[in-house]
């Protein structure tokens, strides 16, 4: 009996550390808004990984903290430029660089005409980035979910 509570026990504990692993290393985000239209649409949920500015590429859809003041918690849009990259035209008149400096990157939405990113606020910092999406999940049916919300 003893035994049999101990391995259920080192079990329990087991699927609890990995529980939290993977909340350390994913994260699901819905989008919200018409800004990444037509590759994310308003609703969609996303499967993203945690990551750093060292492993971002050009042209993957990144997760940052929002800069803006509307209680948004993230934006989600596609990495243009990367440190050492030049700075994509549109983007230069808010920036006045022609390189993206080091720990910083820039990020544009795919529907220019209702999206903010770089070409308003500028460089978004390393230090904002979170996750770089890996795919779309599945609409969910039925039962609520705890995600971040997104504004796209």
């Amino acid at each position: 009996m003893r035994r049999a509570f101990l391995a259920a026990a080192f079990g329990l504990a087991g699927l609890a550390l990995l529980a939290v692993r993977l909340r350390a290393t994913y994260l699901v985000v819905r989008v919200r808004g018409d800004s990444m239209a037509p590759a994310l649409a308003h609703g969609d949920r996303l499967l993203s990984r945690r990551t750093h500015l060292a492993a971002l590429r050009n042209g993957q859809i990144a997760v940052v903290l929002s800069p803006r003041p509307d209680g948004s918690r993230f934006l989600v849009k596609r990495v243009a430029a990367l440190p050492g990259d030049p700075v994509p035209a549109v983007v230069r008149e808010v920036v006045a660089d022609d390189v993206v400096p080091a720990g910083r990157f820039v990020l544009i939405g795919d529907n220019a005409e209702v999206s903010f990113d770089s070409r308003e606020h500028g460089f978004f910092h390393a230090g904002d980035l979170r996750a770089v999406t890996i795919r779309k999940l599945e609409p969910r049916h039925g039962r609520r979910h705890r995600e971040a919300g997104v504004v796209a």
